[in-house]
């Protein structure tokens, strides 16, 4: 299902945003507890990755010392790669675990064009329902012959 503002009200589009951001803070709170790990070709190096620290904990196999500094740097360097793709795989499945089939966040980031066009769609809703409340407002106040000085 999209994330479709062309037929929503705006208590729709309230309910909906709530409901997105309660997922969000799920979300978020599930992920402190994901943890990465990946390990070099040789298995040697092993990195430990987290959303708050891309290198939480890191082993060097005493057999790695042996290896030249540009061959550890680049078993380090793997590891962490690793260590990082596997923590996103997990934030990947519990986005879309959390979101179901309503629109996924990180794949409208993904996405600039279509993040652009729901962000207009969302704006127009949004002046849309400010300009019918206002002429609600106006036409309330005709009606109950009230003059208010607004400025304009």
């Amino acid at each position: 299902m999209d994330f479709d503002l062309s037929n929503m009200d705006a208590a729709d589009a309230l309910q909906q945003s709530q409901q997105r951001m309660k997922a969000l803070s799920t979300v978020r709170e599930k992920m402190a507890d994901l943890e990465g790990k990946g390990e070099s070709a040789d298995g040697r190096v092993r990195v430990t990755c987290t959303s708050q620290d891309p290198v939480a904990e890191i082993y060097i196999d005493p057999r790695a010392m042996r290896m030249g500094s540009q061959e550890l740097a680049e078993a380090i360097r793997e590891a962490a790669r690793r260590a990082r793709a596997h923590l996103n795989e997990q934030v990947e499945e519990l986005t879309a675990q959390e979101f179901g089939d309503t629109v996924n966040p990180l794949g409208m980031l993904r996405d600039p064009e279509r993040l652009k066009e729901s962000l207009a769609e969302m704006q127009n809703m949004f002046q849309k329902a400010s300009s019918d409340t206002q002429r609600m407002l106006d036409q309330l106040q005709r009606q109950l012959g009230i003059r208010i000085d607004t400025g304009r």
